[in-house]
């Protein structure tokens, strides 16, 4: 295309502020949060933004680059935020770029201006340069006032020394509030996660607890087994099954035959801790003596796993030689690709079998 790449007109520190209410609000996503908050800020504070009619221009190129993301979840969330109204869109031409065609023009609605910003302040350079101008008019007032009783060599010595006060208070007020501002933040963060430590460790134990006597009280009345296949660091055996006993004690069979109750307390707290990370496999008894097969393995199609933290779907289970290749489909970004969590493409349909078992996700 033989026409003028148009340039960013606006440098960018790749940080926006979050309004967590607004996003509740119309139910953003993280990236919708990011590109409103983005365009309300072009629109309340950028000064060399381009204005045709009443919207402003702004390239997608400009916002991918700005906001690190793609094309296709620009395009996504913009028209997202216009049905929402929080935003206007309009074709327009730029008469400044040598180019006849259209250009995508911006407009803030009413809604969309309700988005806070009140963490976003203009950048300290502009805030030194206003404070510079203000105390330029001071001294040109005192030493008018001077001028009849001092001579011009005492003036100008006296200029000199008041514009070396000035840059120095100048630097002592960017470093102060520098450093003001760099304490808040990491006090705000410390605040954070210290709240979420509790608040998290409070629900986990109280849950697992309420959990515990639920299992207890379901299963010492059924006395039906709770689960085998235990993959803990206490290196159960496949096969061996967990009972609740008449004494609401966790229990297992013997090779005689007989019930025996787990009486090492590390043990009964890891069984407790991992029955309650794998919830779907209560009262589930798992075949340990057939080898898996293709069509048995089929089942976890469609279902959650969880791979480096991040929940993906299994989407495609495919039979080959040597085993199966799984394809996972991310759900956040919907496109499909393979991951690789046993160092080949190629995965052993008994390793598959008992990885899945406890990646899989339970279901709400």
């Amino acid at each position: 295309m033989s026409i003028l790449t148009p340039k960013p007109y606006q440098k960018f520190a790749h940080t926006t502020v979050l309004d967590r209410k607004f996003r509740l609000k119309y139910n953003l996503t993280y990236a919708q949060t990011e590109i409103i908050a983005y365009l309300v800020m072009i629109a309340q504070s950028w000064k060399n933004i381009i204005v045709i009619d009443g919207y402003f221009v702004i390239l997608t190129k400009k916002i991918k680059n700005d906001l690190l993301l793609g094309e296709k979840t620009i395009e996504a969330s913009i028209t997202k935020l216009k049905k929402l109204g929080l935003i206007e869109t309009t074709l327009v031409k730029v008469p400044q770029w040598r180019s006849n065609e259209n250009f995508r023009g911006v407009k803030i609605t009413a809604l969309g201006a309700e988005y806070s910003l009140s963490h976003y302040k203009p950048q300290l350079k502009e805030e030194v340069q206003e404070l510079r101008e203000k105390n330029k008019e001071l001294e040109f007032k005192y030493q008018s006032m001077l001028v009849q009783e001092e001579s011009e060599e005492e003036i100008h010595k006296k200029a000199i020394e008041a514009l070396r006060q000035e840059a120095k208070k100048d630097e002592e007020i960017i470093l102060l509030k520098q450093e003001v501002k760099e304490l808040q933040k990491k006090l705000e963060i410390s605040m954070e996660k210290e709240s979420q430590k509790v608040i998290s460790a409070e629900k986990k134990e109280e849950n697992l607890e309420d959990f515990r006597k639920k299992i207890t009280s379901k299963f010492a009345k059924s006395g039906e087994p709770i689960c085998n296949t235990l993959s803990n660091k206490d290196n159960w055996g496949k096969e061996v099954q967990f009972y609740i006993n008449s004494y609401n004690k966790v229990s297992i069979y013997t090779t005689q035959g007989k019930l025996k109750q787990i009486v090492e307390p590390k043990q009964i707290e890891n069984f407790w801790s991992w029955l309650f990370a794998h919830q779907h496999r209560v009262g589930k008894i798992l075949d340990t003596k057939t080898p898996p097969t293709i069509s048995h393995l089929l089942k976890y199609i469609g279902k959650s796993v969880v791979i480096n933290k991040t929940i993906f779907k299994i989407h495609k289970i495919e039979p080959v030689i040597g085993g199966v290749k799984v394809q996972f489909q991310d759900k956040e970004e919907q496109d499909i690709r393979l991951k690789s969590e046993f160092g080949s493409e190629v995965i052993d349909l008994k390793r598959f079998e008992d990885w899945v078992v406890d990646a899989v996700v339970v279901q709400p």
